[in-house]
């Protein structure tokens, strides 16, 4: 019985996916979430193929598969996902939040093989409202990514702030925090942007940067809004501010500021050390910012012109538009993004000798499904998942380039300068090398910071391969129901009536016609009669068969 509606069928589509260590700590699990449904899945490989005897061959046709480990109800929509180690803790836990502003904290019981709740947190008090009724702001969780604490962004203009407790501190500072001395959490306290900077409104997006002492958080803002329409007038409205976060003495100073990005800039990623920095997902242009180096931006397509007075280049052989588009690194100088069609592009980061990023390289590789959330798994893996059509487990291989910097200066006169320029040179360097004078300064900058491959860049050419998807039947645009077209003569004398439920799911070009039945109805082949049999049981075995040999 149900009170005030019956949930026919379980959430399928996939918002939020984290790859961590959450049933044990000897392997990493695949952790999706859809509305109210939280699934965990772990990648095996194909037993069949495990039989042969040529290794070589054996590598070749495995097939990697998610194999769904645990699947937990949870009672509200997830809005934002995230995992964090915490001290003392051999599996990560999960970060969820709800809305209108509510945290849960919660990991894996291997006793009960259920989730148990770690922490709750509830930030709904009227004054933390700001007198208004109605909430339309997401709650967004970020993680530190040395795990030293937590924040989630409440009601647009807030902070919280959620510290981990690590080895590191001392007895003093344990005292008084009141949680319990077994605790991995000290009290949370709030932040209200507005104190640290007036304009600091209208928040898009927010990461943490990697190599900083304290846990910086970067936030991308736009203090005086504007529109497409309106970029004639105003424009270049975006803006960032890095914050550091002194967890034990509750300051917050404000560490890195950079105004007048375009108006059109969706998100923030923020690249992993070596190279450091951010960058910038605007829809027409991509930025990196890094403090204290000077910024790098690209036209990715001719809708910058007249709109933005950003320094860009122009991004030759490359015409599309971020919006929409979800991304994650594969290495540190190398991210896989996926546009809002399905298009999956490989960017890497050019950097010179002293880590500073001087230019971009694209390079198309797939078109796949359409991506809602992207997380890379192991070497290798990558996971797509959608809320518009099947989720996939994606396998990548990358292929170098042969053609080092170095070996252009003696092919110069040998080749035409357009075939060298697509081989082996970036799209933004190609106007440097049509006159001689500009090549004289390349050499030299080649011997005073190394060529691309001494300086850890390395383009490359990647292939995607799907191993696995994860069935999605929304969204559901409209249902009918209806007697299945063929039925066994067997389940043709059942008392209750067999229907089926046909739905078009489904978004574009990942729209597709979806059936669902009540139960499994096999297809019956062949019927015979076992006199005298009461029971039948299965029987398997795992020895190998050996070959026989010749004496």
């Amino acid at each position: 019985m149900y009170a005030v509606y019956r949930q026919a069928h379980t959430p399928t589509a996939v918002e939020f996916s984290v790859y961590c260590n959450f049933i044990s700590s000897k392997e990493k699990n695949l952790v999706v979430a859809g509305t109210s449904q939280l699934f965990v899945y772990r990648i095996i490989h194909d037993v069949e193929s495990t039989s042969k005897t040529d290794k070589s061959s054996d590598s070749k046709t495995r097939k990697e598969k998610l194999e769904q480990v645990a699947a937990f109800s949870l009672f509200g929509n997830v809005m934002s996902m995230e995992s964090v180690q915490l001290v003392g803790a051999n599996r990560d836990a999960l970060l969820l939040s709800f809305k209108d502003a509510k945290l849960s904290v919660v990991e894996y019981d291997p006793g009960t093989h259920d989730l148990k709740t770690l922490s709750l947190h509830y930030f709904e008090e009227l004054e933390l409202r700001d007198g208004f009724v109605q909430n339309v702001h997401i709650p967004i969780v970020r993680v530190d990514p040395e795990n030293r604490c937590a924040v989630m962004l409440i009601y647009g203009t807030k902070l919280v702030v959620l510290p981990f407790r690590k080895d590191t501190l001392t007895d003093e500072q344990e005292v008084g925090v009141g949680e319990g001395p077994k605790s991995s959490f000290l009290p949370t306290y709030i932040i209200d942007v507005r104190e640290l900077d007036e304009k600091l409104l209208n928040i898009i997006d927010m990461k943490f940067l990697h190599g900083y002492y304290e846990p910086t958080l970067l936030i991308l803002f736009e203090p005086n809004q504007t529109w497409p329409g309106r970029v004639a007038v105003r424009q270049d409205t975006c803006s960032i501010v890095a914050i550091s976060l002194n967890i034990m003495q509750k300051v917050h100073p404000v560490i890195w500021s950079l105004s007048n990005l375009p108006f059109d800039c969706t998100q923030v990623m923020a690249v992993p050390k070596p190279i450091g920095g951010v960058v910038v997902f605007a829809v027409n242009s991509l930025l990196y910012l890094n403090q204290s180096v000077p910024p790098y931006g690209v036209a990715l397509n001719s809708l910058t012109n007249g709109t933005t007075a950003f320094p860009l280049r122009l991004q030759d052989e490359v015409k599309i538009t971020l919006d929409c588009s979800q991304a994650d690194f594969i290495a540190y100088d190398k991210m896989v993004i996926s546009l809002k069609g399905g298009e999956i592009y490989v960017l890497t980061l050019i950097t010179d000798g002293m880590r500073s990023v001087r230019a971009f390289h694209f390079d198309k590789a797939a078109a796949s499904v359409l991506t809602t959330c992207m997380v890379t798994m192991e070497p290798g893996y990558l996971f797509l998942g959608s809320r518009l059509g099947n989720s996939l487990l994606l396998k990548y291989t990358e292929k170098l380039q042969d053609m080092p910097l170095e070996e252009g200066k003696d092919k110069q006169d040998k080749e035409k300068e357009n075939d060298m320029d697509k081989q082996e040179e970036p799209p933004s360097k190609k106007k440097r090398v049509e006159s001689s004078s500009n090549w004289t300064d390349e050499v030299d900058e080649i011997e005073v910071y190394g060529s691309e491959a001494q300086s850890g860049t390395q383009l490359a050419t990647y292939s995607f391969e799907v191993c696995d998807s994860i069935l999605n039947i929304g969204p559901c645009a409209n249902a009918s129901m209806g007697e299945p077209a063929f039925l066994s003569e067997e389940f043709q004398s059942n008392p209750e009536p067999d229907l089926e439920v046909v739905v078009c799911s489904g978004h574009g070009k990942n729209g597709a016609l979806s059936v669902l039945q009540r139960s499994i109805r096999p297809q019956v082949v062949t019927t015979f009669e076992l006199p005298g049999c009461h029971d039948m049981w299965t029987v398997i075995s795992n020895e190998v068969k050996e070959d026989k040999k010749v004496p």
